[in-house]
This record gives C-alpha cells, structure tokens and sequence, in this order.
C-alpha cells in the first residue's frame, strides 16, 4: 500500500490521483463542522447515548475526525465513547498531516496524539485509543466497498467524504451504498457535500430517505439523510454470527492470570467492569508469561494472508498498549529497541518487497550494514522491525495488576468445573466447592482449557519452551536489540541476555535440560560470533505455550458443540449459506487461548476482541479476522469434511 501523492496549490492539498481537493481552500473546519456535525444532527445526538458510532468513507487529512474529535471531547458526556470508523485506500503520509496541521492551530494538540499512534500504510483495522480512551478511532486501510463488508456493526452516522462521484467512482457505485444502508441503524444518518443524482438514487435505493440541504460556501445543494426502517438481509457463514449480548451486571470472572487473562481484565476494567482473576496457582503470570523476557514482534508471510493482517495490526495495538502500561510504571519493562529477523534472503527480500512503502515498519539491511544496525556482528541479510522490541513479561503483568487497581480482584483456586445453572455460570473446584457464580467467563488458561468439558473439543495442544539466562561477553554487550532467528536472543539487562527458545510438542518435563540449554547458545553464537557461554545450568526456564492445531489463536465466543453439529450436519454438501440459521453460543463463555509463542502481539488485540463482544461494540479487527480467531473454525471444518 502506498501513501497518497499530495499536489500544493497556495498551501491547498489535492490530490495527484484524483485531481481534487481534500478540504475547502477557504476555511476546511468550518465546512466540517457544517456538512458533517450539523447535518448529522451532532453533537445534539451525542448527549443521549453513551456510545456513538460515526463511519467515514475516505479518511484524507484527518480534518473531519479531528474536528469530530474536538467537538466530541467539549460536549460528549465524559464517560461516553466516541467509535470513529475511517476508511482510506491511499493513506496520507505523518508528514504531509504534519504539513497540513499547521492550518489548524486550535487542532494541534489533536493533531500530536493522531501521529503519536498513526500506522504504517499496512491493509487492515487499525485500532488508535485517543483521548485517555474517550475516542477510539478505528482507521481501515482498505477499499471502499470491501471495507464496509468487514464492519462487524451498525453505524449511528455516516460522512460519505469519497472525492467526487465524477472524479473517484468506485467510491459511490451501487455496491457501496448497499453496503452503507445494510449498516446502518434504524434512525442512522448521512450527510455529503455533493448532490450528484446518481448519489441522490443510490442512497434512496439502499433505504434511505434523502434530502437536499443548502450546500458550504460556494456549493449550492448538499444531501442528508436516514434510515427509517431496517431491510432484511442472510447473514454471511451463519455460523459465525456472534449472539446479541445484554450486559445486566459488569462482572466478570476471568480463568487464569497470564498474559492473556490479565489483558482481558484490563480491557473489561477500562470500560468499567469488576473482574475476579482466578489462578491454580498463588500469584500472577505463574506460566508462561513468567518468562523472564521476549520479544515483540509480529509473524509476516510473503503473499498476503488474514495471518499477516492480523499479526500486523495485533502488533501495532501492543505497540500501543505496551507504551501506555510503560508510561505509567515505576519500573521500566518494555524496551523499544527495534528488533531484527535473520532468515533466508529470499524470503526477507521478498517480505521487504512487500512492506517496501512502510518503512516506520520494516527495513531491509544488507549484511555489511546489519552490524550497524544490531549493534553486533551477523553475516547475513537482516530485517529490521522499527518499533518493536523486548519486554520482561513478568513484569508487564504486574503493571497490569496495578493499571486495573481495586475493579480486579485475585483468586488463587483451582477450577475444575464450569456450569451453567439457572441462566448463570457457575465455577467449581476440584472438591465440587462453588466458587463462583457469574453472567460472564472469560477461560484464559492456556491448554489447560481443554480440561473443562465445554471446551473439550477444542485442538489445543501444548509446547515445552526452554529459555537460558547467560552472562554477557565483550562482544554481546554491544547488542542494542533483539534478534530473531532459530533462536532469539535480548540485549543484555543488568549483565544478562535471555536466550531462547526450544519448542517441543512431546516434552512434559519441567526439569531444566543442559541439551536444551546448549542448543540454545549454540544457535546464536554461531549467528553472532557472540562467544556466550553457560556458566550456571540452573539459570533458564521452562515454560509450555498453547497451540492450537492450526496455529492460529483461539479467541471469541464458546459455540454449543451439540447444536452446531444439529444445525450444520450436512454442510459438507455445500448448500447456500441462506438455508442455515445463525449460529448457536454459550451466552456469556469466551475464550482466549492458543496465543503461542507470539502472545506479546496478540493478547492485547485479542482481549479487545473479546470486550467488544461482550460490551456490544464495533470490533477492533474485521470481520474476516473475528471468523479466523472464532473457536467455532474448528467445528465447521469437521462439518465441511464428514460424509457421515
């Protein structure tokens, strides 16, 4: 994806591929806050609800969100929350926002905590949390018309801010106002600042009722618009159309306290919620995320996939939320130091060929520049991940703990059972004691999920990982960030790397293994030349992922295994989605499990999935992403393949 090539005409932006301008030359706010807040009816609208929901075709400069944002920020209640929904296929550039910005003097504040988090130009949802959360802008670097088909929600007012019918089309064409109506809410709005017939008549065939409005400026006629009634339409896969969930009581209880479980907790508290962690064992982060470093990166293909979409975006959000943790603690735990991958050469040209415009992402280094770049020497091509970076993991969960304060509550029990009794769940432990009763379940504890006999079916397995701790060398101390290969190994932290991992699948063993131990450190020195040696056997860790059969992370609602194969036990013939009902879930059971060994990228975005389930707001990933994480994946594929 390639940023957007801006012409300047007299400090006015146009665009080179459209030849059309981004904002009025004469006053872009005030055309904003005329066509957009005051056709729409805004911010009157915002003062009855606590959440709103605006989309946005063509996202541009930024101007319309900023302005929104200011608006919303002086008027909305304050614990109310703006989602901002903005689509945009040719990003412009930090720079040229950056350039712009100097027009709006009374937007600058604004203006800083946009670029703070403004992605790379990678495809996809990227979710930007302004405003100490008030305002969640959700910015799809995507096609117009493919874009809205991921919107997972119904839209409360729309900007329809394309370039002009004339000049972009695609923008306007019948598909996208279909798209548009099928996503809005009865009562929904629209406004534009063009009147073109063709507009007029595709709006009014998607269901809205249209009107002409006295146009900005020099512009004579504009339209607005509403939904009054909602049209039908067959969901798509069936299967995975998430249940309407209703909220009576924010509480919720959380099995297992890794990082996981701990970054479901926070997103839950954020919104107000009151969570109970339980653990089998006495303290948090126990497993796993006990480790004492890793690294952040995300997992990239060569050819596009919804894995390096996902990966990309989930990457980006931690990167995000791991800033805001940092900023609040006494006690540094996230260092963004840049991370490098060795690989292949023809696999790290053909991904730097691929991210070649988003170079705030990735950068290629030829080997006789890698040195510079890491710090140490490797004889090979590397790629060099900006902003990534190591964390201790204990650590962060131990922030984590703290940034949810007094709403999260730690319980050290052992849960064997889950229940649902009366329209509620209940949890048991292994003397069949009640431990808790609740509306809501989030099961976060690994493969250990699999022993709950709701969850039984799903393909989870388990991963014997082994870290080594080893003293610095001359050469090593150089190291000044990570590096990823068959191995990974941090820079050095009060005299010591972390140096791993080992990934078994038929391991159990808990004993620290010297084999393990040396392979560890042999991989890496003979990577880097970096002459480490192990001088205490005992100094490592042994630590099991959960994986799933499919490597992908298990995260969402709990289906009703018995009901779906009920429901879809013929869908290996291949009917039409149309003939299937919606599928069935276990109201109020989520999971979060299968994070691998990329957890440090996908339990953030993962936890955001879930709460926005749970809470009844727009998604942080698109739909296609929610199918791909979606526990139900599992049981689809076993229907598409039986012939029984």
């Amino acid at each position: 994806m390639k940023y957007a090539q801006i012409e300047w005409n007299n400090g006015t932006p146009r665009s080179a591929a459209f030849g059309d301008v981004y904002f009025s030359e004469h006053n872009g706010i005030e055309e904003t806050r005329y066509v957009f807040l005051q056709q729409n009816e805004l911010p009157q609208r915002w003062l009855e609800s606590d959440r709103f929901v605006i989309a946005e075709t063509g996202f541009g400069t930024g101007l319309n969100f900023l302005v929104t944002m200011q608006a919303w920020l002086q008027s909305a209640p304050v614990d109310a929350i703006l989602h901002y929904l903005s689509i945009e296929n040719r990003p412009v550039s930090p720079a040229d926002i950056r350039k712009l910005a100097v027009h709006w003097p009374e937007l600058e504040s604004h203006v800083d905590e946009l670029l703070d988090s403004y992605p790379p130009p990678l495809p996809g949802m990227h979710l930007l949390e302004l405003a100490q959360g008030r305002v969640r802008l959700h910015l799809i670097f995507d096609e117009v018309s493919s874009a809205i088909a991921q919107i997972n929600y119904r839209v409360d007012a729309w900007y329809l801010d394309g370039f002009a019918p004339s000049r972009n089309p695609a923008m306007w064409s019948a598909r996208v106002f279909e798209l548009i109506g099928r996503n809005t809410r009865v009562g929904g709005s629209f406004a534009t600042y063009t009147a073109a017939g063709d507009v007029r008549r595709g709006l009014t065939g998607a269901g809205f009722v249209v009107q002409k409005s006295k146009g900005c400026g020099a512009k004579r006629d504009m339209l607005k618009g509403f939904i009054a009634e909602q049209r039908c339409y067959s969901p798509r896969k069936p299967w995975y159309s998430l249940p309407a969930v209703t909220v009576e009581h924010k509480n919720a209880v959380i099995i297992g306290a890794g990082l996981a479980g701990l970054s479901c907790a926070w997103s839950l508290v954020r919104r107000g919620w009151h969570v109970t962690l339980v653990d089998k064992y006495p303290a948090v982060a126990a497993g796993a995320s006990g480790n004492p470093a890793g690294l952040l990166m995300p997992r990239l293909t060569r050819e596009p996939s919804l894995d390096a979409c996902f990966y990309a975006n989930a990457y980006l959000y931690a990167i995000q939320c791991l800033d805001r943790l940092q900023a609040s603690a006494s006690e540094s735990f996230w260092f963004s130091t840049g991370n490098v991958l060795v690989d292949e050469e023809a696999r790290l040209k053909q991904l730097a060929d691929r991210y070649a415009c988003a170079e705030a992402f990735i950068r290629y280094a030829r080997s006789e520049s890698a040195a510079q770049v890491s710090g140490i020497d490797i004889d090979h091509d590397v790629l060099l991940f900006v902003n990534a970076g190591w964390v201790r993991v204990k650590q962060l969960c131990e922030q984590l703990v703290q940034a949810c304060g007094d709403r999260l509550v730690f319980v050290h029990a052992d849960v064997t059972d889950i229940r649902r009794v009366n329209d509620s769940w209940q949890l048991y432990s292994g003397q069949q004691d009640r431990l808790a009763s609740t509306d809501c379940v989030v099961v976060a504890n690994a493969a250990a999920a699999r022993q709950f006999s709701l969850l039984q079916w799903l393909p989870l397995r388990s991963s014997r990982g082994q870290l080594t701790q080893v003293e610095q060398t001359d050469a090593s101390r150089r190291l000044k960030c990570g590096i990823s290969a068959e191995r990974y190994i941090t820079p050095a932290y009060e005299g010591r790397h972390i140096v791993g991992a080992s990934y078994s699948m038929n391991d159990a063993s808990m004993q620290l293994s010297a084999d393990d131990h040396q392979r560890n450190i042999d991989s890496i020195n003979r990577l880097t030349g970096a002459g480490l040696q192990l001088d205490d056997a005992q100094a490592g860790r042994v630590a099991f992922r959960a994986v799933s059969e499919d490597r992908v992370p298990i995260v969402g609602c709990v289906a009703d295994r018995e009901q779906f194969e009920q429901d879809y036990r013929d869908l290996h013939h291949g009917r039409r989605d149309s003939l299937y009902p919606a599928g069935t879930y276990l109201p109020g059971l989520y999971v979060s499990t299968a994070h691998g060994s990329r957890g440090l990228a996908s339990c953030f975005i993962s936890a955001e999935v879930i709460a926005s389930i749970i809470g009844a707001e727009p998604a942080p990933v698109s739909r296609d992403i929610i199918d791909y994480l979606n526990p139900a994946r599992f049981l689809v594929r076993k229907l598409k393949r039986s012939r029984s």
